[in-house]
């Protein structure tokens, strides 16, 4: 990784202008950007850089894993897709429903499968989420959740955080947009005129799994586009989720809330993809602690915790499994801890076991 010179940035706007210096669309995200989305962090004034290439992130991961990882999740994918999007699939809803988080979260499993085997097929299924998405953004950068089956707008969407949805949807643009090299410029293009767009939403961002996908989306994409705002940006998120920490955590607590959830291991990433970017230890330290202690939550150990981790994995979403198998695979490439080959195993037999109970 190219490292960058250290440089001081002087407001938020100048931020903002970096991500696109050659070209813009008619919405700009610099002309929605206000002060108020880092009064939490004090001074705009600082200087980084980047992680040393010894930092990087390994692009090794047992072959089994990864390859069942990809099978089970594009045959699930297919099976709930249209033309339009892919369908909840989830026990006792609606599956004529669409969610944005499910099209985002197959769109991020989609384009690793393409990366894996580049098949042309996946390209098909690629473009069908990236439209959807595309039908989803609103004109101040925020993304509608839910559609129905006739192409409308559900009244959900007046309930729901949208800065959550809007959080996914910047990690997935983010994730399509690091693979560029080997992506179709068409829709390397349309993501970046999308993610664009999407930064309109990001001073209305506070909740931490909204915090946490936007780390992750500025991480990958600032892969492919490195520039010192995308770092500085990543550090304002990066701190609010460590002030959380420190907040909560406890001699027997070692969380970012008073509760844990199996989606919840993206806030633990997204700090590990803070560190990665930037190398600042105190990232590393807290996002290696709280996921084991998540971990800990979550499988068991013993044969006397077995309910615990059925209680934790029975009826989930498709999607809070997947997030957790990624969480898996990315500490895994970073600490090469056995341990996560192992949980990773166990989730796809969970993720499958919930779907065969749907039927």
């Amino acid at each position: 990784m190219r490292k960058l010179r250290n440089k001081s940035i002087e407001n938020e706007q100048e931020v903002l202008t970096s991500f696109f210096p050659k070209k813009t669309t008619k919405r700009t995200a610099v002309r929605a950007m206000s002060p108020a989305v880092f009064s939490q962090t004090g001074s705009a004034v600082a200087t980084y850089e980047t992680v040393p290439a010894a930092h990087k992130v390994s692009t090794e991961y047992p072959a089994k894993a990864k390859q069942s990882f990809s099978e089970y999740n594009l045959t699930l994918i297919k099976t709930c897709t249209t033309d339009f999007g892919v369908k909840q699939n989830h026990e006792g809803e609606n599956i004529n429903i669409y969610s944005l988080d499910d099209n985002a979260m197959a769109l991020i499993i989609m384009c690793e499968h393409y990366e894996l085997t580049r098949e042309k097929s996946d390209l098909e299924l690629i473009d069908i989420y990236l439209k959807f998405m595309q039908y989803c953004l609103q004109p101040n950068g925020y993304f509608f959740k839910y559609v129905d089956i006739d192409k409308r707008f559900t009244q959900e969407n007046k309930s729901v955080n949208l800065a959550d949805t809007t959080g996914c949807a910047i990690c997935a643009l983010g994730y399509l947009i690091s693979k560029k090299n080997i992506l179709p410029l068409h829709l390397v293009e349309q993501a970046e005129a999308m993610y664009q767009e999407a930064l309109l939403g990001v001073k209305k961002i506070h909740s931490l799994n909204a915090i946490a996908y936007t780390i992750k989306g500025l991480y990958y994409f600032n892969t492919k586009n490195e520039t010192i705002e995308g770092v500085w940006l990543i550090k304002q998120f990066a701190n609010t989720l460590v002030q959380a920490f420190r907040d909560v955590e406890n001699e027997n607590w070692k969380w970012f809330q008073s509760n844990v959830a199996i989606e919840s291991s993206l806030i633990s990433e997204a700090l590990l993809c803070a560190w990665l970017t930037t190398g600042e230890p105190v990232y590393r330290e807290i996002s290696k602690k709280s996921f084991d202690f998540l971990l800990s939550k979550i499988f068991s150990t013993e044969e006397t915790t077995a309910y615990l981790e059925e209680c934790m994995f029975e009826r989930k979403k498709s999607l809070q499994i997947n997030t957790l198998i990624f969480s898996l695979n990315t500490f895994y490439k970073v600490f090469k801890d056995e341990s996560y080959v192992t949980k990773t195993k166990r989730a796809l037999e969970w993720l499958q076991w919930n779907k065969m109970m749907q039927f």
